[in-house]
């Protein structure tokens, strides 16, 4: 007798060939939870928040009972017969199951067997493996199933990993030169992820090594089109690429694959009492911020009691202003006043448009770096935060946390001790957080020039200090815009300074002149700009507004912004807000607004797309 349990699509069980029916919508909740851990305890408190969120009834746990004996009755029995198939234990539940009951495991054995093929130059190995591996799904990942918020993440996290296995299926037809088998299934892919770049980029790649390279430029069209309807923005540099090499009518590569990014990245299972350094290398040239650096310092070590818990410092600033390099150059000078480890996380890091990393991930992420055993880490963000507080009580941990968008992202991660201390950083000033909230304003002139001369090289800048000090002002006194330019000169040792502050000084090639290798300053806003591209009405206004603003000039208030994009005043200030909960703009003097130089002349591109696409219709007063 055989038993599958099914998650890659429906959740189903499947006893002998017949499909077992499960229709309460709360029993296959916890049943895709205990199918979801593999054998693994699923605490009660973790199957609650997942069956009621943070508004359990006071009949919680009896009725939960009431769910897992009905449920019980359902299952086949397990594989040796002597064994109930759903173990009770004090602390939860746990379903027994061989691997190959499971399509996950099924599914990641397959992902592992076609990497060490491909490892191994066995390119047909590498086919036969992904295809099994893809033929189990049959749709979204528990798509029959109420998700709480374990379950969104970990069908997110699935619906990667098939994500990731047909991009390196298409890898490997491609490197055995059998790109065309693989069109249609990436053609469904797009149409399911149309805003998946990479999946576009191995569409076209297909489509070319199949000899449709009309079709190729037509798929890198339709992208186009999609990104900059959908997100405002336009193509990244992997599609670039692609059409790059299409036109040039490159063969397609033909070295083997990389398949190791299938499995899920997960940190090293750390021993009990190992002390985790986390910390990023150090930024390389890092000049000025004397005075923030101070001001943090101070802050870190204030234990006087006036902030509950452990002390919080949130340096906040528009994109490019170095946040993420001061704060590392502050955590790594403090790093031994915390010899009980550094933790660091970065909530923005990419995950295929996953979007930010969620606290409880975050947690259990903790949890491993500061010694818990991955068996033992729970799922619910109830139990891991009550987890996380007692592994850093009374220890001297410093919590670097980069990237931080709104209030919701930190509170979980704040040590309640005294003995650790918390750095942030945001393009949010995060008001509402118990912290000291330190700007990072633009770096003054001196210190502008001091960053390009340790970029640049000093005799450069002494030799042209003219045209140094014309670059700073252009760059705004953004380390960011000043990195890139220095990189600039060093990759043109025969260029002058004069002339790329000529360039520069053009403000139709300022930002084209601002980017090197995957340096840019126009991503850089991009980012911020897309915070404000997604489903919420509210955002997609705003982002309409600061498309409008920067006509306003250096500096406006809220009644000329709202003047400007023709919205009543309440509907202007909530998108002024928007704009700067995201970095686009910054608050000052007298309830006014300022946008930064450089972000306007990204506002410019974006409104002169606009008006090349269509012309915009004025707002209505209700729109925004």
């Amino acid at each position: 007798m055989t038993v599958e349990f099914r998650a890659l699509g429906p959740l189903e069980i499947v006893d002998d060939g017949q499909t077992v029916r499960i229709a309460a919508d709360k029993q296959r909740t916890i049943l895709a939870m205990l199918v979801a851990h593999r054998g693994g305890v699923v605490s009660v408190p973790a199957l609650v928040e997942e069956l009621w969120g943070g508004a359990p009834p006071r009949s919680a746990v009896p009725n939960l009972r009431t769910y897992v004996m009905q449920l019980r009755r359902l299952l086949p029995p397990a594989a040796d017969g002597t064994h109930p198939r759903l173990i009770t234990f004090r602390s939860g539940y746990a379903l027994r199951t061989d691997d190959g009951e499971t399509d996950i495991a099924r599914f990641e054995a397959l992902v592992e067997r076609a990497r060490q093929a491909a490892a191994g130059h066995d390119l047909v190995g590498a086919t036969r493996a992904l295809g099994g591996a893809l033929a189990l799904w049959h749709g979204a990942p528990l798509e029959n199933v109420v998700k709480g918020p374990a379950l969104e993440g970990i069908a997110a996290d699935l619906t990667e990993r098939y994500l990731g296995a047909i991009e390196a299926q298409a890898d490997v037809e491609l490197a055995r030169g059998t790109g065309a088998a693989v069109v249609e299934t990436l053609r469904r892919a797009v149409r399911r992820h149309p805003l998946r770049e990479r999946l576009r980029s191995r569409l076209m790649l297909a489509l070319h090594h199949s000899g449709d390279t009309a079709g190729a430029l037509a798929a890198f069209t339709d992208a186009r089109e999609t990104l900059r309807n959908e997100l405002g923005l336009d193509p990244g540099p992997e599609l670039c690429r692609t059409q790059q090499a299409v036109l040039r009518r490159e063969p397609d590569p033909t070295s083997v694959p990389e398949v190791t990014a299938l499995t899920t990245a997960r940190p090293a299972h750390p021993a009990t009492g190992t002390v985790p350094r986390q910390l990023p290398r150090a930024p390389g040239p890092f000049a000025g911020r004397a005075h923030e650096t101070s001001l943090v310092r101070d802050a870190l070590r204030t234990r006087d009691g006036t902030m509950a818990g452990a002390p919080v410092v949130v340096l906040h600033g528009p994109a490019g202003r170095g946040k993420s390099a001061l704060a590392l150059h502050v955590a790594h000078r403090a790093a031994a006043d915390y010899p009980d480890g550094q933790l660091y996380v970065d909530l923005d890091s990419p995950r295929a448009g996953a979007g930010p990393l969620t606290p409880v991930t975050v947690l259990r992420h903790f949890l491993r770096s500061l010694g818990m055993p991955r068996a033992d880490v729970p799922a619910a963000l109830s139990e891991v935060s009550a987890y996380y507080q007692s592994m850093v009580a009374g220890r001297r941990v410093l919590v670097v946390v980069d990237n931080a968008f709104h209030r919701g992202q930190v509170l979980p991660l704040l040590p309640a001790g005294p003995g650790c201390a918390v750095l942030v950083t945001s393009r949010s000033v995060l008001p509402a957080l118990d912290a000291v909230h330190v700007p990072v304003d633009p770096l003054d002139e001196t210190d502008s020039v001091r960053l390009l001369s340790l970029l640049a090289g000093d005799a450069r800048v002494t030799a042209e200090p003219r045209a140094a000090r014309e670059i700073a002002r252009l760059c705004h006194g953004n380390p960011l815009a000043l990195s890139i330019a220095g990189a600039r000169c060093t990759g043109r040792p025969q260029g002058s300074l004069a002339g790329l502050a000529a360039r520069l000084r053009d403000p139709a090639r300022t930002l084209d002149e601002l980017r090197v290798a995957d340096l840019t300053m126009r991503s850089s806003y991009a980012r911020s700009y897309r915070e404000l591209s997604d489903h919420d009405p509210e955002h997609r206004a705003a982002a309409r507004a600061f498309r409008r603003l920067c006509t306003l000039g250096a500096s406006f208030s809220a009644t000329r912004a709202a003047e400007a994009i023709g919205a009543a005043l309440p509907a202007t200030e909530r998108a002024l807000d928007c704009l700067v909960t995201v970095g686009l703009l910054t608050p000052v003097a007298r309830e006014g607004f300022r946008m930064p130089d450089l972000a306007g002349l990204y506002a410019r591109e974006l409104a002169a797309r606009d008006q090349v696409r269509y012309r915009e219709p004025v707002l209505s007063r209700s729109a925004i």
